[in-house]
């Protein structure tokens, strides 16, 4: 089999698995209140704006710290909003494991001068 077809299998793997329909079934409840939906893009930005912040090795200010950890709390005590962050991560971890093991089976193939950096 072709590692083409082999990528469509998997990608409808994925998209039948239990993780990517809870992950659906959350999102479809989060987007469905406005409040929900607004508290957690909320919470995604200022968590986004940070990871980009430590990426770029930049400085984290105290206050953007407990700002995320204030609407972490918030989230955390909101069914709808916990369950669907908890699909998210549940599908995002699915997807590293499976980048990872890709990654390792062609760390060989990867360019002259990339050998040194770790995957």
């Amino acid at each position: 089999m072709a590692a083409n077809d082999l990528a469509h299998e998997l990608a409808r793997t994925l998209k039948e698995s239990d993780e990517f329909k809870q992950f659906l079934k959350s999102k479809e409840k989060v987007m469905s209140d406005i409040n929900n939906h607004k508290m957690i893009r909320e919470f995604q930005l200022r968590q986004w704006e940070i990871r980009d912040a430590q990426m770029l090795e930049a400085e984290i200010s105290e206050e953007k710290q407990q700002e995320l950890e204030r609407l972490y709390s918030l989230v955390s005590l909101n069914p709808t909003a916990r369950e669907y962050l908890e699909a998210e991560f549940e599908v995002s971890r699915m997807v590293n494991d499976i980048q990872k093991i890709i990654g390792e089976a062609i760390q060989d193939a990867m360019p002259i001068g990339f050998d040194e950096l770790t995957l």
